[in-house]
């Protein structure tokens, strides 16, 4: 692969990140889903092992920013420790020629004082340890302590600080550069990229198949490594407000803000996981590029692994846990048993010295119980009951294994039932024509269903409810006329805030966040104790009610000329619980407003497409969207001529006014507001794609 990175390849439009996670392992690979930890391995064997165990709900801290990333980094470094335990284990007792090693003296004495369970817990905790002292003397102090012979050349703090940062990053890499070698941790670095690509086939809504995942790059924006990269630079950051103490300050201060490094880089790494913009990219690409050393393109039989743990977490909630030989799929291979009150399917047989007994009536309906869970492959099956283990006779279990292929084979529906799966196709098949109209009928079957990504793969055979279908269909040929996928639901975020949508407003872009990203920035420069905001032209609210959650100290006035509009707009000022901060005026631009009312900031969105330019919109635009809300006049600057001539009489002097503008209106625009002498520092603001968006003007 070569130095340049395609993003469109990582950053995919249309992908839908989930919350899905792992962790390369010896031979394999774990993955955590929303209740349920899988252990993926190959043994050198080629046999395929899979353990799953219930993922532990989230402490109530994983709810506060910052404090998350923390708790968030404890958990992995113990998880992930424990977890590669458990592969060294399973190698050992699977793979005993291969993988095993004689205790140790001190390994010995720990077993016998404490016992087998015990021992296992103390020396996790104490590799634990181990390896947290050992990262913090390498990566923390040792940096620090050799940039300290520095001090005697270099006065500078700024620049002590940044070879510091910049040796603790070296260090880094060429770590990763020497194990990397390692045959061993190649093959773990080959399950990394496995890992990242079956997540990437997951959320792009592809069959899971090592072909599809195989087309995926192996980085991956959500990535540890990413993490690791965004502790560094924070770190690198942080450091250089703090000048150059003595060597026991540095080494103090270093390690008792690793916590608030740590909750940092994670909140960076959520929102790189979530985003596409330039930011993120630019961001994400120093971990990217690490990436390229901690993974390796795997085979495809490594692919199957990673594939085999991530369908292991998306099953249904319900289903028990299983441990033992499986076939790529997940199904149990061979001799099987179910174990009460923990519902863990697991191959094993009874040991000699258990109590073999032919089979009762009871034991039997337990068996007919869990028919979904016993083995499909016509194994002589065994079943532990609550007080006995009973052997079920070959014929016994040829009449149960029928019964479970019947159960299967009436919940396989023909292509003309509608199956959930069935649905999706249709739907995708429907809107082929569409852009992105593959992840379009997923969402909107979604809306329908009110299932989650997860659950409509893990429901697929089900049959879907009628009613769920007829709407499902509605909301299908609704889309095929060209009405936007955003009205279908109802729903576009803006800024990480719902806002409903209708007919009878615009549907809120990104361009505008740009808008009112610039809008927070100048309040929060200004610093005004309360500050007093007009959305002008607000639609659905989305500006004001975004201004009043980023600044809860706001009082923010909204007027627009349309009812339907106002309306919407308080809807979503109180689905984003506020309200009480918002003040809403029906009226056409400033007539809407008391004569003598004044703010400290005006923002607007007018219409400000050309008349002539409408037709030549998209249909979604052009069609659905209220075209009172696109219309600017002949060329596009009636309202801003409005504006230009009555908003100083509403803005306060030293108040700012930020306008969305068209990116060919910068110049006309700003030479409308500098015909009236009561603006000044008139400038443009650009977006990512370097087009002209805004224009920001000051009152004198």
């Amino acid at each position: 692969m070569s130095n340049k990175i395609d993003y469109s390849k990582i950053f995919i439009k249309g992908a839908c990140p989930t919350s899905i996670g792992g962790q390369a392992v010896m031979e394999g690979v774990m993955m955590q889903g929303p209740d349920r930890i899988a252990l993926a391995m190959r043994l050198p064997s080629g046999e395929l092992y899979l353990k799953t165990k219930e993922k532990q709900a989230d402490p109530k801290a994983m709810k506060v920013p910052v404090i998350r990333g923390v708790v968030a980094f404890v958990r992995s470094l113990i998880n992930g420790m424990t977890t590669l335990m458990e592969s060294a284990d399973i190698l050992e007792k699977y793979a005993p020629e291969e993988y095993s090693e004689e205790e140790t003296k001190f390994e010995k004495w720990v077993n016998k004082k404490f016992g087998e369970r015990a021992a296992w817990n103390i020396l996790m905790t104490l590799s634990l340890v181990f390896a947290v002292v050992l990262s913090i003397l390498i990566f923390v102090i040792f940096p620090t302590w050799v940039v300290n012979f520095l001090g005697r050349w270099i006065n500078s703090t700024i620049v002590l600080n940044l070879i510091e940062g910049i040796l603790r990053i070296a260090i880094f890499i060429g770590y990763i550069i020497l194990i990397r070698r390692m045959n061993e941790i190649h093959t773990l670095f080959q399950y990394h990229g496995a890992e990242h690509k079956s997540i990437h086939c997951f959320e792009n809504n592809l069959e899971l198949t090592p072909e599809n995942a195989q087309q995926f790059y192996t980085l991956h924006p959500r990535c540890g490594t990413s993490f690791l990269v965004f502790v560094l630079i924070i770190s690198l950051l942080l450091f250089s407000f703090l000048g150059w103490p003595n060597l026991v300050l540095r080494i103090a201060s270093r390690i008792i803000l690793i916590p608030v490094i740590a909750g940092l880089s994670y909140e960076l790494l959520k929102w790189a996981g979530r985003s596409d913009n330039i930011i993120v990219k630019i961001l994400s690409y120093p971990g990217l590029m690490l990436q390229k050393l901690t993974t390796a393109e795997p085979t495809k039989e490594q692919l199957e692994v990673g594939l085999l743990s991530l369908k292991a977490v998306l099953v249904d909630k319900d289903m028990p846990m299983i441990e033992g030989f499986v076939d790529k799929d997940g199904n149990m291979i061979g001799d099987s048993f179910w174990k009460p009150g923990s519902e863990v399917m697991s191959k094993k047989l009874p040991d000699e010295d258990e109590e073999i007994r032919p089979a009762d009536e009871n034991s039997i309906n337990e068996a007919i119980k869990f028919l979904d869970s016993l083995d499909e492959n016509g194994y002589t099956m065994v079943v532990h009951t609550a007080e006995d283990t009973v052997s079920l006779p070959q014929a016994i279990a040829d009449h149960i294994q029928e019964e479970a292929k019947s159960s299967i084979l009436a919940r396989r529906f023909t292509a003309d039932i509608t199956t959930i799966e069935n649905a999706l196709n249709w739907g995708q098949a429907a809107l082929s024509m569409v852009e992105n109209g593959k992840n379009e009928a997923r969402i909107i079957l979604q809306y329908a269903t009110g299932l989650t990504q997860t659950e409509l793969i893990t429901k697929s055979k089900e049959l879907m409810d009628e009613d769920d279908f007829i709407e499902y269909e509605k909301r299908i040929h609704d889309r095929l006329t060209g009405t936007p996928l955003q009205y279908i639901l109802g729903m576009q975020e803006f800024m990480g805030l719902p806002i409903r949508v209708n007919p009878s407003v615009l549907i809120p872009r990104l361009d505008t966040e740009i808008v009112v990203e610039e809008a927070i920035k100048i309040i929060k420069e200004k610093d005004w104790a309360h500050p007093d905001v007009l959305d002008l032209c607000t639609g659905s609210g989305a500006i004001g009610v975004t201004v009043a959650v980023k600044v809860p100290e706001a009082i923010v006035t909204m007027t627009d000329v349309s009812e339907e509009a106002l309306r919407t707009a308080a809807g979503n000022a109180s689905l984003n619980e506020v309200n009480r901060q918002c003040v809403f005026l029906l009226g056409d631009m400033f007539k809407a407003l008391p004569t003598d009312r004044e703010y400290d900031m005006i923002i607007s969105n007018p219409p400000y497409v050309r008349t002539a330019d409408i037709d030549d919109l998209s249909i979604e635009v052009r069609d659905h969207e209220p075209k009172s809300a696109l219309d600017g006049g002949k060329d596009g600057l009636d309202f801003y001529r409005i504006i230009a001539k009555d908003a100083s009489m509403h803005l306060r002097s030293g108040g700012v006014m930020v306008l969305e503008i068209g990116a060919d209106q910068a110049g006309s625009v700003k030479r409308l507001l500098m015909k009236n002498k009561a603006w000044e520092n008139v400038r443009k603001i650009q977006d990512m794609a370097g087009l002209d968006r805004a224009i920001i003007a000051e009152r004198k």
